[in-house]
């Protein structure tokens, strides 16, 4: 009889105690995204209104609004052609005249809705997406120097104000939890963003685009000399991320024209191929590849948190059509340089790259300082 009760007893306890442990705990709904500019700021602010301890999938409300005072290029001449320097040198001045200076803001309203959920990190593997973004962008005009972008006079010299759409679907695999700093794992993502012009983009400048793009990123580790110590030592990982993206329309503005597309865009195809300048080569059609190398060295605490010095090697590829005329061509590079990780927050990065197939605008096949805020993918 004793063991017949042990057993019932047995057969009732296990099953709870099984299921006990397979109930997540409850995370913090609250979300945080942080994008630093050279004199501005992005932030992000997201909250899951799902119930964070079921293990399914997040729905998750986001707001993200950000502004800043920077430093922009503008490398086209008045023809619309690209400018590489050599265009009217008595008036243009490659080290001046493409650069202009830019104040703006913008704000992002939008869900997210998980399909299928990873419960080891803990957030949404494969999602939806679907924002509604308004910005606003104003150049000023330095009346002491011959400003390319002023002579050539696109819709948004006299400001623009610019409402969109964009919606898309990601797949997140990536494990950040690392306190080494180093990651695992994919990231893809595919987005369509439209910007018609019925849709108040014609208050001030004028806008009507509609951009496809594709992105994806993954990363391995390669080693971690002491992957059990509480700070790194020495570990290693490599990296690669593709983007290509393509836009059209009656008028695509030059934050469209001039970036890589998604839920976060970057700089293109300059800078994207790092080596060439912010923005060059920009159009309709543009397509990136990175490949990296990073080493973390040893990790020291300041009390705050850790803070993770390394090193970088990289080679980017990419090719760009400006589709409406007759340029397009392919771009490689090849550089190193040095970051530093800051409480696992966000790193700053200082190297120097080789661009080998086509020159600068001012000349010369050596751009000796570059500085990104964060790694570059």
């Amino acid at each position: 009889m004793k063991y017949t009760i042990l057993c019932l007893l047995f057969l009732t306890l296990v099953p709870c105690v099984l299921f006990a442990q397979d109930v997540p705990e409850p995370r913090d709904p609250f979300l945080f995204t942080l994008g630093v500019r050279l004199l501005g700021v992005d932030i992000g602010l997201g909250y899951i209104v799902s119930d964070t301890s079921s293990g399914d999938p997040d729905t998750i409300l986001w707001a993200i609004a950000g502004g800043g005072y920077e430093w922009l290029n503008f490398f086209r001449d008045p023809n619309n052609e690209e400018y590489d320097g050599s265009y009217m040198p008595g008036i243009y001045d490659p080290e001046e005249s493409p650069y202009y200076v830019r104040v703006g803001g913008r704000f992002d309203l939008g869900i997210a809705q998980g399909i299928l959920f990873n419960k080891q990190p803990g957030h949404n593997l494969f999602e939806a997406f679907a924002f509604y973004r308004i910005r606003y962008d104003f150049p000023l005009d330095n009346t002491e120097v011959t400003e390319l972008l002023f002579d050539s006079s696109p819709p948004e010299t006299d400001g623009l104000f610019q409402n969109s759409v964009i919606a898309g679907l990601t797949w997140h695999d990536l494990d950040t939890s690392d306190p080494h700093l180093t990651i695992n794992g994919i990231y893809a993502e595919t987005s369509v963003e439209w910007g018609p012009e019925w849709l108040m983009n014609d208050l001030a400048g004028r806008a009507d685009f509609l951009r496809f793009n594709l992105t994806a990123k993954g990363f391995l580790l390669l080693f971690d000399i002491a992957p059990r110590e509480k700070l790194n030592l020495l570990s290693g990982y490599a990296g690669f991320f593709f983007a290509a993206d393509y836009c059209l329309g009656d008028t695509i503005p030059l934050n469209i024209q001039q970036t890589i597309g998604g839920r976060n865009s970057r700089w293109g195809l300059g800078y994207a191929v790092r080596g060439y300048e912010d923005a060059r080569f920009d159009g309709q059609l543009k397509a990136v590849l990175n490949l990296e190398y990073r080493m973390n060295i040893s990790q020291f605490n300041i009390g705050l948190g850790n803070v993770t010095p390394g090193i970088v090697i990289f080679f980017d590829s990419g090719y760009y059509d400006y589709v409406y005329y007759d340029n397009s061509g392919f771009l490689f590079s090849a550089g190193a340089g040095v970051y530093i990780n800051l409480l696992g927050f966000t790193s700053l990065t200082f190297y120097t790259a080789f661009p080998f197939s086509r020159e600068l605008a001012a000349g010369g096949w050596w751009m000796p300082f570059a500085i990104d805020f964060d790694a570059h993918f």
